[in-house]
């Protein structure tokens, strides 16, 4: 009878995604996994191979329980672009989070120059990718209920929304301010082509009313400087008028 393992799969990853978000693929070595995950090398090699499977599924694990879940909440909001607010804006909130403010395991993976396996690398890849895709897919649907311009561009938007999420993982590792990191957001946002407001039409309703002969100034009056009207019979009307001596 094969005997139980004392640690699944689960913890064994969750211990390892820790060790590899803080130290990266390259400054992580066996002796920190055995040592985070309490597993020997044998051990970890009889479950993932090698170093590189074990970063693959601890790659695909911290993935699953990052966007699984808010994928398909948000993608169920009614409000898209209230949707892609909150993703961001639950992005900053993890960010800052984390005392130690290590950004997002997949996007220090594509940043980082160790040569990482083609697996791992596809992977990422893929995962960012399905990022932009709900950017795309909650931007079309902004455009259909009329929230933005009808001839947005729907995949170079959702790029650069994606450009948005890297730059706050980026920069929380940098400069974590708050307002720092809501800026980009606010930004990436304001940016997005709103649908141009129309002009309405004046109606017959909308004109000013016309006045009548009781409200008409009369042709016998003249404007003064001082706004009085100057009557035509007036001995003052005969000095101001053209050609008369005053």
């Amino acid at each position: 009878m094969p005997r139980a393992r004392s640690l699944s799969d689960d913890i064994v990853l969750e211990r390892a995604i820790g060790v590899f978000w803080q130290n990266g693929y390259a400054g992580t070595s066996l002796r920190d996994l055995t040592r985070a995950t309490g597993l020997s090398s044998a051990a970890l090699y009889h479950r993932f191979t090698d170093k590189d499977g074990l970063f693959v599924e601890a790659l695909r694990r911290y993935a699953d329980d990052g966007l699984v879940e808010r994928f398909a909440r948000l993608s169920a909001a009614a409000d898209p672009l209230g949707a892609i607010r909150d993703f961001l804006d639950e992005l900053i909130a993890m960010s800052l989070a984390d005392p130690h403010h290590r950004g997002c395991l997949l996007v220090n993976t594509a940043l980082d120059g160790a040569a990482t396996s083609n697996e791992a690398r596809e992977l990422v890849r893929a995962r960012l990718g399905e990022v932009e895709r709900f950017f795309a897919g909650r931007l079309e649907r902004a455009v259909d209920i009329g929230a933005l311009d009808p001839k947005t561009d729907v995949p170079a938007n959702a790029t650069a929304l994606l450009g948005a999420a890297f730059a706050i993982r980026v920069m929380v590792r940098l400069d974590p301010k708050p307002q720092r990191l809501r800026a980009l957001a606010d930004h990436a946002i304001a940016s997005l082509p709103r649908r141009p407001q129309t002009r309405k039409k004046r109606s017959p309703d909308d004109r000013p009313p016309r006045l009548d002969d009781a409200q008409r100034p009369q042709d016998d009056d003249l404007p003064r400087g001082n706004g009085r009207a100057v009557s035509r019979d007036s001995g003052e009307y005969q000095r101001r008028r053209p050609g008369t001596k005053a």
